[in-house]
Parts: structure tokens; C-alpha cells; sequence
């Protein structure tokens, strides 16, 4: 299954930028998305950034993952209530 998740820009340095996703950070190559400024969201894949996110877009996709995390959180709690049992 290949992911590509949002991350904002915090810098940007000839065509790679730094960008956040929520406190990791990592470099994602631009080459595949136009001229973007820092502070910007854009979904990143296997090290470039792929897609550009409007404000909107960016606020949706991150609430979305907060859910996925919050639902995987619970199972691996429940997993570990099982496995103590």
C-alpha cells in the first residue's frame, strides 16, 4: 500500500524543502509540483512532494490522519489489554 501523507513547509533550499509532518521532519524533493512558498501543505510520498494542498484540503487531510492515529492508538491499546490477560 503506498501513502502519501500532508506536511507543511518550514524552508525551502534550491528544489527540496524541509516540511513538517506534525513535529518529524524531512526533506521532500519539489520536482513534481511548481513554485511553492514556506508555510504551504503539500502531500508527500516516498520523498517528493506530489500534490500542492489548498488550505481547505490540507485542513481536512490532517484531520483525517489525526483520526486514523487516534483509531490505531486504540487498537494497540486494546492489543496490549489482550496480550496481559
Amino acid at each position: 500500500m503506498c501513502i502519501a501523507a500532508p506536511a507543511q513547509i518550514v524552508s525551502i533550499t534550491d528544489k527540496v524543502a524541509t516540511v513538517d509532518f506534525g513535529g518529524v521532519r524531512q526533506q521532500a524533493k519539489l520536482d513534481l509540483v511548481g513554485d511553492l512558498e514556506i508555510g504551504r501543505y503539500v502531500l508527500v510520498h516516498s520523498g517528493y512532494a506530489i500534490e500542492v494542498l489548498t488550505d481547505t484540503e490540507a485542513k481536512e487531510s490532517l484531520e483525517a490522519w489525526d483520526e486514523l492515529l487516534k483509531v490505531l492508538d486504540e487498537e494497540d491499546k486494546e492489543a496490549e489489554l489482550k496480550s496481559s490477560v
